[in-house]
Parts: C-alpha cells; sequence; structure tokens
C-alpha cells in the first residue's frame, strides 16, 4: 500500500515556486506556473499538479524547451476576438494572459474569443475558466494536446485527450464547472498511477497491441479511449477545431511530447472565453436560477447504491476544501522524486506537515 504524506497548500506552492525560480524562471512567471500546479493538487487532480508535472516542467525550463521569459503578444485584436501568440512559454504563462485578455474582451463586447498558439502544457482548464466567475461571465476553455486516442475506427493515436471546459457562475449554492476529457479520463490519471504504482479500471486505455489492460504502464505506451465511443471522438475532434486550427497552433502528431521532445517547444494551442451574463438578464436572477436548477437536479429520486447526486465541479470543490483543512496527501515516493529534483537545483525538501 502506498504511503502518503500530507503538505499544506502554502507550503507546496512555497516550494514549487522556489524549484521554479532556481531552474531558471522569474520570480512573476514561477509564481503563476507553481500556484497552477498546486491548485491541481489541491483540487485532487495529481494528474495536473506537482505530483507528475514538477520534474517534466523544470527539466523543460533547464534544457530551453520552455522559453521561462517568454514576449507573449497580441498578433491580432479584431472586436470581441483576439490571437495571442506565446512564445513558447510555459502555458500557464501564456493561458493566464489569454483568458485575462477574453475577459477584457468580454467586459467592452459582453463577450470575449482569443486563441493561442506557440504555447506549451498548460495544467487544468477549469483555473482559467474559473477566473469569469466572480465577474459574473461563463467561461470557456479548451486545448490541444498530445495525440493518445485512435480516430473512431482507426488504429492509430490521432487526437490528444482535448479537453474542454466551462464554468458557469452561481450563487448560494456555487458555480457549475464542467472539466472534462474527451476521452474517459485524463491520459495524466494513467501516468500518475504509474507513479504510483497501482493498478487502472478496465476501460480506461488499450495497450499497444490495441488489448484492454488494468497496467497503467502498458496504458501509457498505448491509447486513451475516447469518451463515449465515436461521441468523444467527435468531441475531440471540434477541441483540435477551436484550439489549433483556429489559432494556426500545430495540431495531431505536429504537437511536441511534453516528456520527451526535449529540443523544441510542443507548439500547442488553446481556446479561452468569456460570455457576460448581463448582455442576456441581469446576474443576480441568473445566480438564483442557477441555485434553482442545482436543486431541482439534486431533488432527483436516487438511484440504487447513490448516496447523494453531485453537479459538475462539486467533487473538486470539496476536495480542496478537505485538503485545506487535512494537507494534501503526496505520495511518499512521489515526494521523493519532487525532493530530488528540488536538491539537484539547492532547493530545501518539501517537508509534510
Amino acid at each position: 500500500m502506498p504511503t502518503y504524506v500530507r503538505v499544506s497548500e502554502s507550503d507546496l506552492f512555497d516550494f514549487t515556486r522556489r524549484v521554479f525560480v532556481a531552474a531558471g524562471m522569474p520570480p512573476e512567471n514561477a509564481a503563476l506556473v507553481a500556484d497552477n500546479l498546486t491548485q491541481g493538487e489541491l483540487h485532487g487532480l495529481g494528474s495536473h499538479g506537482v505530483s507528475r508535472l514538477l520534474p517534466v516542467y523544470v527539466k523543460r525550463v533547464r534544457v530551453g524547451a520552455f522559453n521561462s521569459t517568454p514576449n507573449v503578444t497580441v498578433v491580432q485584436r479584431k472586436g470581441s476576438t483576439a490571437v495571442v501568440d506565446g512564445d513558447n512559454g510555459p502555458g500557464a504563462v501564456v493561458g493566464t494572459f489569454a483568458m485575462d485578455l477574453a475577459l477584457e474582451l468580454a467586459q467592452e463586447h459582453s463577450s470575449g474569443w482569443v486563441v493561442a498558439r506557440n504555447s506549451n502544457h498548460y495544467g487544468a482548464a477549469f483555473l482559467y475558466t474559473r477566473k469569469a466567475l466572480p465577474l459574473g461571465m461563463i467561461g470557456f476553455s479548451t486545448t490541444a494536446a498530445v495525440p493518445q486516442v485512435a480516430p473512431y475506427g482507426g488504429n492509430a493515436a490521432a487526437l490528444g485527450t482535448n479537453p474542454l471546459c466551462i464554468a458557469v457562475p452561481g450563487g448560494e449554492r456555487g458555480p457549475i464547472i464542467l472539466d472534462m476529457a474527451t476521452t474517459v479520463v485524463a491520459r495524466g490519471k494513467v501516468q500518475l498511477a504509474a507513479l504510483e504504482g497501482k493498478p487502472i479500471p478496465l476501460g480506461w486505455a488499450v495497450d499497444a497491441q490495441g488489448r484492454p489492460t488494468t497496467d497503467p504502464v502498458e496504458g501509457s505506451k498505448g491509447r486513451m479511449l475516447p469518451l463515449g465511443g465515436y461521441k468523444g471522438y467527435g468531441l475531440a475532434v471540434m477541441v483540435e477545431v477551436f484550439s489549433s486550427i483556429l489559432s494556426g497552433a500545430a495540431f495531431g502528431r505536429g504537437i511536441g511530447e511534453l516528456f520527451a521532445d526535449f529540443d523544441r517547444g510542443q507548439g500547442m494551442g488553446h481556446f479561452f472565453g468569456a460570455l457576460d451574463v448581463s448582455a442576456f438578464m441581469p446576474v443576480d436572477a441568473f445566480r438564483r436560477r442557477i441555485d434553482d436548477l442545482i436543486a431541482y437536479l439534486k431533488g432527483m429520486p436516487l438511484a440504487e447504491g447513490a448516496e447523494e447526486i453531485l453537479v459538475a465541479g462539486e467533487p473538486e470543490a470539496r476536495k480542496a476544501a478537505e485538503y485545506r483543512v487535512t494537507g494534501i496527501p503526496i505520495e511518499q515516493d512521489v515526494l521523493a522524486t519532487i525532493n530530488g529534483v528540488a536538491a539537484e537545483l539547492g532547493v530545501s525538501p518539501l517537508q509534510g506537515m
């Protein structure tokens, strides 16, 4: 059985920030990327957190595969739309710039739509869309990813897990935040299971020969399975259109591998949007109606064996609330790995609570 160490949110953020600064990132960019990975971990998404990503991010910074000091620019701005070039910067830096611009455009035009190219892995999508919530806006984001999924009827990986996210502001019951891969699960969950030595459920992935597997190592070598067969494949194609084709970014096998291809950036594309609710109705009225919708859904009879009806984003919010009290669990071997990275850079180790 894996052994876990609990760490506080603030300690994990500070440790990660110091590691990135030591690796060569300027402090402001190091803080953005560290917060991105810490928030992923805090919300129970180790696949998008420090556990899985810190070592490879550091390596890419040190060899120059990430540009630690990118000159992120607006290539084109027209009406409520814009195109951003990320100058091969870390995805968290590029994504934050682009989402902030989408919000700025929405405040001016009631909606804002921004594509970003020449970027890299950007972490969990909800970290961008939730920025719209305090402004009474609905946030959108999609990103392309390294090919892991065969087109429906095909036998070779052509598309990534290609997540999409929509964040909807709510009232007393909180927001609804749908953040989902177009595969059964995110690729990172399989890779994290491999790091932690855990099996994966059947139906998540197939091995290199296309056979169902519970071995995360073999699953990482094979392919992820699309959500709902041809429907997940169709959604993945649309995410590729918004993220890669519309932005002018690399697509499909043109996207650089995160855990390989250390001689170049990933050339990745993202899509961001913000829709001002007040252009349709008063925001307070909308929030009350979202509360009513959630109450309606939760008021339905429970299925056999079910304890509760949840809405999208609720499990992650509860996990974050729990971990802020009990600490974020990091598997002991994973902690040793990230502390080893820190030691190479002269950074003091991350300690448990």
